[in-house]
């Protein structure tokens, strides 16, 4: 086989040369054209599901919260890992996969799932954002020295000033915000409207 490979090129010089060229020059091109990162995402597909339920303890939210959804989540096709992490108010659950399913169908699969779910009144899981977990940035805290700002008013610029000035930043994908209150009321969701019974029954 090989003698007869080589009788072939001797033969066919310029044919032998000439595929030579091409592939050296797709090479060139194909190294050009190739994506390079400095830290390439070799990260695993993944879906992560996370529930707060604010006002309650650690144990309480990995008894009421991250059990019954490990129960409902646990067996979704190509899972090869789940993990959880119950903490004051928050439930972090994570759903690690093979590599033969794409994040589309595993978040879809996951979304279907956390329909049959049982949980507490006002407790609504959610998916994390699509990202890589090598694109999580930083933790932060908001905190001030002045006593004006308490921590309601803290929550509050959390919420409606600095959220949004970090998701305008170019490629921040979701800015996720755990503690602090929830403010019911406050100056910047909140309206209060006045009427006159006399004016009302004026106007018909």
């Amino acid at each position: 086989m090989i003698r007869y490979l080589i009788d072939f090129a001797l033969r066919n010089r310029i044919l032998v040369l000439s595929v030579a060229v091409v592939l050296f020059l797709w090479g060139i091109v194909s190294f050009h054209n190739l994506p390079i990162e400095a830290y390439p995402d070799v990260a695993d597909t993944y879906t992560q599901i996370i529930t707060q339920w604010p006002g309650h303890a650690a144990e309480e939210t990995e008894q009421q919260i991250t059990i019954p959804l490990e129960v409902t989540l646990n067996g979704v096709a190509h899972m090869t890992h789940l993990r959880s992490v119950s903490l004051a108010g928050l439930s972090v659950i994570t759903i690690i996969y093979d590599d033969e399913i794409s994040t589309f169908n595993a978040r879809t699969e996951v979304i279907d799932r956390l329909q049959q779910v049982a949980l507490p009144n006002g407790v609504s899981p959610g998916l994390g954002p699509d990202y890589s977990p090598t694109g999580q940035i930083m933790f932060y805290t908001l905190q001030s020295t002045n006593p004006k700002y308490d921590v309601m008013e803290l929550k509050t610029l959390q919420d409606w000033l600095v959220r949004n000035q970090l998701k305008s930043v170019h490629k921040v994908v979701e800015v996720n915000i755990f503690g602090g209150p929830t403010p019911t009321t406050t100056k910047f969701n909140s309206i209060r409207a006045s009427w006159s019974p006399t004016a009302f029954t004026r106007s018909g």
